[in-house]
């Protein structure tokens, strides 16, 4: 699961918050899809709080605007990893709301520009 992390306010979840990444936000996601993911980033950070900085120091590493380096999108993505897991360990009932903002944010979308996601077959 893994997708850039982009700035968003201290109260963010583990996703873009709304206009965040390719600019859709969560939209697609209900409001209980929304709390829950929430409810299981706070679970997550209180079980580790070195995600929390680590996450801080992302968020001020892209705050500049511009396009992110290989080296920051490397990061991103072993942090959005990390950080997956530890809100799947702190609530299994986000797996799929993750799988599907995976799914949503790949390229735009199921039908955006860069196709549907890859297949696990």
């Amino acid at each position: 699961m893994a997708y850039p992390v982009h700035a968003q306010d201290d109260s963010s979840t583990n996703a873009p918050s709304e206009g965040g990444h390719h600019h859709g936000g969560m939209n697609f996601l209900t409001a209980d899809q929304k709390a829950e993911l929430k409810a299981a980033h706070d679970k997550a950070i209180a079980a580790d709080p070195s995600l929390a900085t680590q996450e801080q120091q992302l968020k001020a590493d892209h705050k500049d605007g511009q396009k992110p380096t290989e080296e920051q999108m490397a990061a991103f993505k072993a942090f959005r990893q990390k950080m997956d897991a530890a809100m799947v360990a702190a609530d299994a009932n986000v797996a799929p709301i993750l799988a599907e903002i995976k799914a949503h944010h790949h390229h735009g979308g199921p039908d955006g520009a860069g196709g549907p996601p890859p297949s696990d077959q």
